[in-house]
This record gives C-alpha cells, structure tokens and sequence, in this order.
C-alpha cells in the first residue's frame, strides 16, 4: 500500500507512524502531483491535496472548510462530521508532543487566546493574579474562556505539561477534554473564575494532583492509532471493534457503545464478517490481531481453529 502525506503541521507524525507499519510505503507528496498512483493521500484540517487523490483528512478543530471529516481529533466533532455526509466517522484524541516534566507547583496564569481575554485579565488582575505569556515557565494555570467550542490543541499541550486548565462548561472542546475536579476544572460562568484561580494558586496539593492527572489523561494517544484509523477506508456497519479480551469487549460495548451491546450475539463468519440476524459488518481490512480478538470476543472459541 503506498499512502501520500501532505506537507503540513502533524506531516511528519503522520509519516513517522506510517513507516511502522507492515506492507505500508509512505512519502510526501506536493500538492500539484497527480495523486491518483496513491492509495490514500493523508491530510490534516484544509491542508491541499493533489488532485485525483483519494483523500482522508484527520480533523483537529470545528472551523475546517473541508466535507472530508473521515478522522476526527474530538468526540465532540462527530456530530459535524456526520453533517458533512460522513456515514461512520472515527474519533481518536490529539495527539500531543511529550515534553519534559513541568515544574508542577508553578502559580503563573495564562490565558488562550479567544474573545472574551481582555475583560477576563481585568478581573483577574483586579483579584491581584498578573497574566503572563502561555509559554512562560512559571505558568501553571491556563485559562480557557470561551463559551462556544475552542480548539482542543491548546487545552491538551497544556494539560501534557501538568498546567491545570480551567474552562467553561459550555465549551464542548473543554468538556470533551476535561473532567472536573478530576483532571482539570470546569465552571459554569465567569463570576466563578476568580474563585476557582485563587483556589487553585492557593492549594499546592490540589494544583499538583490536577496537574498529574492531566498529563496522564492525555499521554494514552499516539499518531500510531490516528494513522490506522486514518487506514480504515471504506469503513461500513458499526464502529470497529478494537478489544484486548472477551470480558474487556463485554464491558466495552455494555458501558461504552451502549447501542452496539447487542452485537455480543453476533457470529464470526469466514474471517471476514460479523453476522447478526441480516446485518453483515465487513471487517476484511482489519489486521489478523484486530479480527483475532473479535473473534475470540463474540464466539468464545478458539479462533485458530480450522473453522472460525
């Protein structure tokens, strides 16, 4: 297989992923080539691509132009990726670039940039807090003020860094991000801001606990799992099935798919399909592992054996 990146922002992430792969040929590619000799030219957000390219785009925030949202980098974007003719589209968090070991007991604030920054440092300079830069070294607690959906990137490299980041509950990139109290805070309008700063500059413990949280939450992703969603062409039926064990699948489609659960009843047929009554999920591109495991979760057999 021999998969075109677009020169851009995660490129060489999406590159160095690929190159992992079994049976998979990656190289970048300029826009103004034909893109028909690739199997997939991969992109991210309105990155060009070749024409005659048979694109797939991972998507990082709400403001991208392109219809293309096969991968999304939030699970709060699903809903705009199904709006733009996306049957079944895939979410896969951000990835984020490691870095060292912030110094967690810093008291510095920042904020992101949005809309509402110049009214939010008054109130917090009123509150005797000085605003510094998003990169200073002595930052940590970032604040986040939109009311409407930001972008998930600067929620998560700071979050990487063990900075506690504190955010509206009515912005769904937040929400989608953070969970209060145990990985960051949320709140629900500005008179609580303040509040919610002084409390966390004031407790060392608390900001220390939330900080370590964060970065654990978000270090479970790679660019790995986006490229091999961002593999998953034609993809049909229900959300793949990616599972470690049977009771793992069980508690997984229980807890976490909800509607899918019933797909516990479903027949392995022919390497190939998942059967239920008559509907058929074709699972053919996934690797021998992937489908091993399905295997093994649905017909609680040996799935080496000569008929499974």
């Amino acid at each position: 297989m021999l998969i075109g990146v677009v020169p851009g922002k995660y490129a060489q992430q999406i590159y160095d992923a690929l190159t992992q792969r079994i049976d998979v040929r990656a190289e970048f590619v300029s826009p103004e080539v034909d893109g028909s000799k690739y199997d997939f030219v991969f992109a991210v957000d309105d990155e060009d691509v070749p024409t005659s390219a048979n694109t797939r785009r991972y998507i990082t925030h709400n403001n991208v132009n392109s219809t293309s949202w096969d991968v999304v980098a939030a699970r709060h974007l699903l809903a705009d990726a199904q709006q733009r003719g996306i049957q079944n589209p895939i979410a896969v968090p951000l990835p984020v670039t490691s870095s060292d070991q912030a110094k967690t007991t810093q008291t510095g604030v920042a904020l992101v940039e949005n809309k509402q920054k110049a009214d939010v440092t008054k109130a917090l300079n009123k509150a005797g807090h000085q605003i510094v830069d998003l990169d200073d070294p002595h930052v940590g607690i970032v604040v986040d003020s939109s009311t409407t959906t930001s972008r998930t990137e600067p929620l998560r490299q700071a979050m990487r860094q063990e900075k506690v980041v504190v955010a509206m509950t009515s912005n769904l990139a937040a929400t989608d991000t953070i969970h209060d109290k145990s990985d960051g805070r949320l709140i629900a309008d500005y008179s609580k801001l303040t509040e919610t700063v002084d409390e966390l500059v004031n407790d060392d413990f608390e900001r220390q606990r939330l900080g370590f949280e964060a970065r654990k939450s978000v270090s479970n992703t790679n660019w790995a799992r986006v490229t091999r969603a961002l593999l998953l062409g034609n993809r049909k039926g229900m959300p793949v099935l990616e599972h470690c064990s049977y009771l793992a699948a069980r508690k997984r489609w229980t807890e976490r798919l909800g509607h899918a659960h019933r797909w516990k009843l479903a027949r392995y047929i022919d390497n190939g399909y998942i059967e239920l009554g008559d509907q058929r999920i074709d699972i053919s591109q996934l690797s021998q592992l992937r489908k091993l495991n399905i295997a093994t979760a649905l017909g609680r057999r040996d799935p080496n054996s000569g008929n499974s």
